[in-house]
């Protein structure tokens, strides 16, 4: 005698419960809907046949009444019966064009609402009306879940097509329910079907009973073009398995249809749309996100928030039950074991663009520096001025702005300087230019509104009077952070933290004790310390503060009050920098 399983229907609830995210749970609908317009698509002109139009529209203003309908003019449902049995063995999962596989997606909606209502007609036929509740799965036997036979309904609004209707949401995923992040779910989730010609789907947010007012919003295929940076494209036709660890042996799996990778870097901006797997033309998870895809390179690449694109798997995997990850098959450690030996082509990608991005950051806080030392340069000449008039020994003082001698404030209370004093010939007062392109480095704050002084002829200790084209050099100190590898001194024999070529100085960025300095993320990402903020200042004020008193000519043998005007300055340069601490390089471009 042969024993029958015996299957609770409330197993659809359990399964419905993986659906955690009511945006999902609409994308079934409106995949369905894509599945049943296959019958007008032409693959060789990537066209349908005839305009198909999918429309997602939320009605009401809350939990209690509020309602989706998802309707469609597409082929239409054939087999009404069939699609209410067909829980687990679905007549799409042989169908390459079609992405379902279990004939489940229909009851997803029991994951956030309590009723479903579909209506739909092929051309030949009547349309048809079936209702679906969740409790009628509440219930312990098979033979208690039964169906009323569909209703003929005579109007319709299309020729073909079906419509779907959700209603008696809970709270909670009402509440979820937003119309520009589904916008945002739709364009993800089938970013590459929203290319094919002859395709829209739109959202439409119903605000009032007058249908008149609602918003509208197309969906549109991700445009990968408006990002400038570097490619990786490849057309797998063959796949690798190892099998065994002891005596591993590689097995090749060739492929019906190539699996397209397509990978872009974007130079010098984060778009944060990481690579996704796709399947059939829907996305199923983000690379980084599958687990059994066991790549060491997952923050660096993956992860990345500059790379994005999409592995298409042309339906080589088949997807779990929620279409979130793959089920673990051979298929499926071949496609894996594949993207580890590709893996190192794509990351020269990536490390070529992150070395221009990082050069380009590493420019703008060049220019951060030379804007920092610009300000304090004014303050300390002040003070010397101070200290040579009055014979007193003043050390900085100001908490490290130096605003109040660009405002001219500081130097009337100080001595009774006319603004003419502050903006005259003074020690320091025009710092270089770094590589980068920030549009005030290099030049004076000429007050609170950021304008910048003019640059003149002054008695200055950094002054370079040489000409060049016709054209006088800019005086002052111009700081470079360069990536080579750094100067041996000649007495020590040992790599210097910095040097200095004429009024630039050179930090050295390959140098031991900068790269300790430097917070460098899982991703690759330099992070800018606390203690690389102290580095700086240090390095860049021993090279000043020498500078400063050789070409006053007051060089002195040192003493602890030269040592505390040489540490003060350091804690004022550090100070006005305090803002880029914990912050990333990339940062400073936004």
């Amino acid at each position: 005698m042969s024993i029958h399983a015996d299957i609770s229907p409330r197993i659809i609830l359990s399964i419905a419960s993986l659906y955690n995210d009511v945006n999902r749970i609409f994308m079934e609908y409106i995949d369905n809907s894509l599945d049943s317009a296959g019958a007008f698509y032409n693959e060789k002109t990537r066209r349908y046949s005839r305009p198909i139009e999918i429309a997602l529209e939320i009605h009401g203003d809350n939990y209690r009444n509020g309602k989706v309908v998802i309707a469609d003019n597409c082929f239409g449902i054939t087999n009404f019966t069939k699609v209410v049995q067909s829980i687990g063995n679905s007549d799409k999962r042989a169908d390459f064009t079609t992405n379902g596989q279990f004939g489940y997606g229909i009851y997803s909606f029991m994951a956030s609402c309590l009723k479903l209502e579909v209506t739909s007609k092929t051309e030949k036929e009547n349309a048809q009306y079936l209702p679906i509740e969740k409790h009628q799965f509440d219930t312990d036997k098979q033979e208690d879940v039964s169906f009323p036979n569909p209703k003929t309904v005579k109007k319709f609004e299309f020729t073909s097509g079906t419509k779907i209707v959700l209603s008696g949401f809970d709270k909670h995923s009402w509440k979820q329910i937003n119309i520009n992040e589904l916008q945002n779910e739709v364009e993800k989730h089938f970013e590459i079907l929203l290319s094919r010609k002859n395709l829209t789907i739109k959202l439409i947010r119903v605000n009032s009973q007058l249908l008149q007012d609602k918003e509208e919003y197309v969906c549109n295929p991700f445009d990968y073009d408006q990002y400038e940076g570097d490619e990786y494209k490849d057309d797998l036709r063959e796949l690798s398995f190892v099998k065994g660890k002891k005596n591993p042996i590689v097995t090749k799996v060739p492929l019906d249809k190539p699996i397209h990778i397509f990978i872009r870097v974007t130079k010098g901006r984060e778009i944060n749309k990481r690579p996704v797997f796709i399947s059939k033309g829907r996305r199923i998870a983000e690379v980084k996100d599958i687990k059994a895809f066991k790549s060491v390179h997952k923050s660096e690449l993956w992860d990345h928030p500059n790379v994005t694109g999409y592995i298409d798997l042309a339906g080589f995997l088949d997807p779990t039950i929620a279409r979130n990850d793959f089920i673990n098959t051979p298929n499926s450690k071949a496609v894996f074991n594949t993207l580890l030996e590709i893996e190192p082509l794509i990351l020269d990608v990536v490390r070529n663009v992150n070395k221009e991005s990082e050069e380009k950051h590493y420019q703008q806080l060049e220019d951060r520096l030379n804007q920092a030392l610009s300000r304090l340069a004014r303050l300390d000449a002040m003070n010397y001025r101070t200290d040579y008039l009055s014979g007193n020994d003043i050390n900085l003082q100001k908490g490290g702005t130096g605003q109040d001698i660009e405002d001219d404030r500081g130097a009337k209370d100080r001595g009774g300087f006319t603004d003419d004093a502050t903006s005259d010939n003074m020690v320091g007062e025009n710092e270089g230019t770094g590589k980068g392109t920030g549009g005030n480095s290099g030049d004076i704050p000429g007050g609170t509104d950021g304008d910048s002084a003019s640059n003149k002829e002054a008695n200055n200790p950094f002054e370079d009077t040489g000409f060049k084209g016709g054209e006088k050099k800019k005086s002052g100190f111009n700081i470079r952070i360069d990536e080579r590898e750094p100067d041996i001194d000649s007495v020590t024999n040992e790599p210097m933290r910095s040097n200095i070529y004429g009024s630039e100085i050179r930090i050295f960025r390959q140098h031991p004790d900068f790269q300790g300095r430097v917070d460098v993320l899982r991703r690759g990402a330099p992070k800018i310390t606390q203690r690389l903020i102290t580095y700086l200042a240090g390095e860049i004020t021993v090279h000043y503060k020498d500078k400063f008193h050789t070409k006053k000519g007051t060089q002195p043998e040192y003493s602890k009050s030269h040592f505390g005007d040489l540490v003060s300055f350091i804690y004022q340069f550090e100070s006005m920098l305090q803002d880029l601490s914990g912050k990333n390089l990339s940062d400073l471009s936004n």
